[in-house]
């Protein structure tokens, strides 16, 4: 059983939580109490020690960023519910965070609460938090990746590039260090979409700013300051070369 609160503004938004989680039960959720304030969520919170809270983005004249700022070393885990805001999704896929969209629908929250474990290491939700603060209003500096073992803060400028595996995708890391990771490159792509990163094959995408030369052929390929090539798409070579001519 995992102890949950909801923090929301609107009542209606609340209630279809209210009705939807007694219908869920893998894993069962105990509802302690709800919050239409960001200053009556930090006293529920401190009042029922929960280990899950649904929290609204947009709360009245303040943010569920607010509230987690309040709350310094955060020992619970956080679904976020908010009506569709690009800046504050990136975040929080960033940062390997779960999140809602409104109007909650009952897969979806399924979905999010079998991923919720209750055992989780509070220093590792304590970091995805940080870092989501960190990055909200900016492009974040981190990407939260899920592992075997929990979840691994990688810096973005380290990441070389990104091979697709199947369903998996190779992370190729200066220091000649490697990840599997359990998401698509598709996925990755989308993630990375607002930094130097291009989709050279449909095997590969490339950290720009790594790129040693280009060199010509049908499509060419790229060589990149860890040695290695990567092989470029005819379809892709007139783009690749205009992005490489305007850095």
């Amino acid at each position: 059983m995992i102890k949950a609160v909801i923090i929301d503004d609107e009542q209606h938004c609340i209630d279809r939580l209210c009705n939807l989680l007694p219908e869920i039960k893998n894993p069962v959720i105990q509802l302690s109490g709800t919050a239409q304030t960001v200053d009556e969520g930090i006293s529920l919170i401190s009042k029922h020690h929960p280990q899950l809270v649904f929290l609204d983005v947009q709360i009245a004249d303040k943010t569920g960023f607010d509230l987690l700022k309040a709350i310094p070393d955060a020992q619970f885990q956080v679904i976020f519910t908010t009506a569709h805001d690009r800046y504050a999704l990136q975040a929080f896929r960033f940062c390997a965070l779960d999140y809602l969209l409104k109007p909650v629908d009952a897969d979806e929250l399924q979905a999010a609460l079998l991923k919720v474990n209750a055992s989780k290491n509070n220093s590792v939700i304590s970091e995805q938090i940080s870092e989501l603060l960190k990055g909200v209003g900016t492009k974040p500096r981190k990407i939260g990746v899920p592992t075997l073992n929990g979840i691994v803060f990688v810096p973005v400028s380290e990441i070389i590039r990104c091979h697709a595996d199947g369903n998996y995708t190779e992370l190729h890391l200066a220091g000649k260090k490697q990840m599997v990771v359990s998401k698509t490159l598709k996925e990755f792509e989308n993630l990375l979409a607002d930094y130097s990163f291009f989709r050279v094959h449909h095997s590969d995408l490339v950290n720009l700013d790594y790129v040693k030369s280009y060199n010509k052929g049908k499509g060419g390929y790229l060589m990149l300051d860890d040695n290695s090539s990567v092989e470029v798409s005819s379809r892709r070579k007139e783009e690749l070369l205009k992005k490489l001519g305007s850095m």
